[in-house]
C-alpha cells in the first residue's frame, strides 16, 4: 500500500541567463507560484546564498575552487532537483491542509477546492514531514557532491510542500578531442557549412588508423553537464537515479509509489507543470516552424518554376523559317502549353504540401500509438483510439486527395503530349508547304532545285519580297522594284 506518488525531478538547462529570474524567485520568492507570504518564514534551508545574487554564488564557487568552465552563454553552469509528492503523501505524515479559497480550473479535479499546508506556528509542520525532506536532501547530497550544491530550500509557502535543490554538475576528467596541427604546432582548420547555411571555419579533428576520431583524458575540475551525467549512466541515469532513490527511500520507512518503470511518469507541482507545458509549447512552435518552412519552400519552388515557364520559349518555333502560318494560332498553341505545365506545377505543388501534412499527422499517429500502448486505464485508452481513428481517417482522407491530383496531373500531362503532338504535325506540314511553295517560286524565276537539293530560305524570301514589291506598289514605284522576269 502507497501512501502517494514519487516525485523526483531534475532540470539539467540552466544557463548564465536563467541565473537572475531562478534567483529572484527562491530568495525574493517572486514568480509564477502561489506564494503565501505569512508562511515563507518557516521555509527551511540547507544551503543559502553567501552572495547577493545566484549568479554571484555560482561563479563565485567557479572561482574560488578553480574549475574549469567554458564561459559562454551556451554553458550549463547550474543543475536543480525538486522532490515532493501529492497532498495524500504529506497528510500521511500528519500535516494539515486548509481550503486556500481557490478552485482547480483544469483536469479531474476542476471545480473542486485548492488545499495547501496549515501552518501557523513551526509545529505545525510534524517531523516526519522535517525527517522525509532531510533524507531526501542527503540522497541529493550524496549523488552530486556536498561541496557542489549551491541552494537547498524546502518551501512549505505554496500548495504542496518541496524541496529545491541546485548544484553544479563538477566531473574529476573529461574527455577532450585532439586536433590536426600544422608543423608550427597550430590547429589545422578546414571551411564548412553552419546550420545557417554560412561557410564556417572547423578544426580538423584527429583520427588514428583505422579512421577514428582521437581524444584525450584530462584530470582536475570541470564544469560539463553532458560529462557529469555520462557519469551517473547517461541515457539510462534518470531511470537509475529515481530506483535508486526509491528503493533509499523506502528503507527510511515512506511508502512511495515510483511508477511504472520505463514510461517517465510522476506527478508534478503547478510551478513544475506550469514550466512543463510551456516547454511543450515551445516544442509545437518549433515543430509548426519546420513545417511552416517547409511549406515556404514548395511555394518559393513552385513560383520559380512558374517564372521559368513565363520565361523560357514553348515548344520554340522557328517562326522566320515556316511562310503561310499565322502567328496568332502558334502563340494560342504556345500559351495553351504554358497554361497546362502551370497547372501541373500548381498540382504537384499542392501534393507536397499535402505530402508535409500527411507527414505531421503521420508522426501524431505514431505518438499517439506509442503512449496508447503505455496507458492503462481503459477511458485514456478509448481517448487514444478515437485520437488515432479520427488522425487516419484524415490521412486517408489526404491521401485520396492526393490520388486525385495525380490523376489531373497525369490528364494534364496526356493534354500536354497531345498538344506537343499536334503542334510538331502542324510545324512538319508548315515546313512541307514552305519547301514546296519555295521550290515552285524558284522554277518561276529561274532557279530550279533537284529534290534532294537544300533551299536558302533567307534567299528564296528576299525573292519573295520583291515578286510581292512588284505587284502591290503603284505604277510610279515600279521603278525601284527588282525586274523578274516570268
Amino acid at each position: 500500500m502507497y501512501d502517494g506518488n514519487q516525485v523526483l525531478r531534475f532540470e539539467s538547462k540552466y544557463k548564465s541567463a536563467d541565473l537572475g529570474g531562478l534567483g529572484v524567485e527562491l530568495t525574493k520568492r517572486k514568480g509564477t507560484g502561489n506564494y503565501d507570504q505569512e508562511r515563507t518564514i518557516f521555509n527551511y534551508s540547507y544551503v543559502s546564498l553567501s552572495k547577493p545574487t545566484l549568479q554571484e554564488e555560482v561563479y563565485s564557487k567557479l572561482k574560488d575552487n578553480k574549475i574549469y568552465y567554458n564561459d559562454g552563454k551556451n554553458t550549463n553552469l547550474l543543475n536543480g532537483a525538486i522532490v515532493t509528492s501529492g497532498k495524500e503523501f504529506f497528510q500521511s505524515l500528519g500535516m494539515k491542509f486548509k481550503d486556500s479559497g481557490r478552485t482547480h480550473q483544469v483536469g479531474e479535479n476542476k471545480g473542486k477546492p485548492i488545499l495547501v499546508p496549515d501552518i501557523k506556528f513551526d509545529d505545525d509542520i510534524p517531523e516526519k514531514v522535517k525527517d522525509f525532506f532531510n533524507d531526501s536532501y542527503n540522497f541529493l547530497e550524496n549523488l552530486v557532491g556536498k561541496d557542489n550544491v549551491v541552494y537547498a530550500q524546502i518551501h512549505y509557502d505554496e500548495d504542496t510542500p518541496h524541496l529545491h535543490f541546485y548544484f553544479m554538475p563538477i566531473v574529476n576528467e573529461v574527455r577532450r578531442k585532439v586536433f590536426e596541427t600544422d608543423t608550427n604546432g597550430n590547429i589545422i582548420y578546414r571551411e564548412g557549412i553552419d546550420k545557417k547555411g554560412n561557410k564556417k571555419m572547423y578544426p580538423v579533428q584527429k583520427k588514428d588508423k583505422n579512421g577514428k576520431n582521437i581524444f584525450k583524458t584530462e584530470k582536475g575540475k570541470f564544469l560539463n553537464c553532458d560529462q557529469f551525467w555520462k557519469t551517473l549512466g547517461g541515457k539510462t541515469s534518470y531511470a537509475k537515479i529515481q530506483d535508486d532513490y526509491n528503493k533509499y527511500i523506502t528503507e527510511k520507512g515512506y511508502h512511495l509509489f515510483r511508477g511504472n518503470i520505463g514510461d517517465n511518469k510522476h506527478h508534478k507541482t503547478k510551478a513544475e507543470k506550469e514550466f512543463e507545458d510551456l516547454n511543450e509549447q515551445i516544442s509545437e512552435m518549433k515543430i509548426e516552424f519546420e513545417k511552416n518552412k517547409k511549406l515556404n519552400e514548395i511555394e518559393l519552388q513552385t513560383s520559380k518554376e512558374l517564372s521559368e515557364i513565363d520565361e523560357k520559349e514553348i515548344l520554340n518555333p522557328v517562326k522566320r523559317k515556316v511562310i503561310g502560318y499565322k502567328d496568332e494560332d502558334i502563340n494560342n498553341l504556345i500559351d495553351y502549353s504554358k497554361q497546362i505545365q502551370k497547372q501541373n506545377s500548381n498540382s504537384k505543388s499542392i501534393i507536397k504540401q499535402k505530402n508535409v501534412l500527411i507527414e505531421e499527422l503521420t508522426d501524431k499517429v505514431e505518438n499517439l500509438q506509442i503512449e496508447n500502448n503505455k496507458l492503462k486505464d481503459g477511458r485514456a485508452i478509448k481517448e487514444r483510439d478515437t485520437k488515432i481513428y479520427e488522425q487516419e481517417q484524415t490521412i486517408s482522407k489526404q491521401k485520396t486527395i492526393i490520388k486525385e491530383k495525380n490523376s489531373i496531373i497525369e490528364t494534364l500531362e496526356q493534354k500536354l503530349e497531345k498538344v506537343q503532338e499536334a503542334f510538331n504535325n502542324f510545324k512538319e506540314k508548315m515546313f512541307n508547304f514552305c519547301d514546296k511553295i519555295c521550290r515552285a517560286l524558284g522554277h518561276k524565276i529561274g532557279l530550279h532545285f533537284s529534290k534532294d537539293s537544300e533551299i536558302n530560305y533567307d534567299d528564296m524570301e528576299y525573292y519573295a519580297n520583291g515578286v510581292n514589291r512588284k505587284y502591290e506598289h503603284s505604277e510610279k514605284d515600279k521603278s525601284d522594284d527588282m525586274e523578274i522576269s516570268m
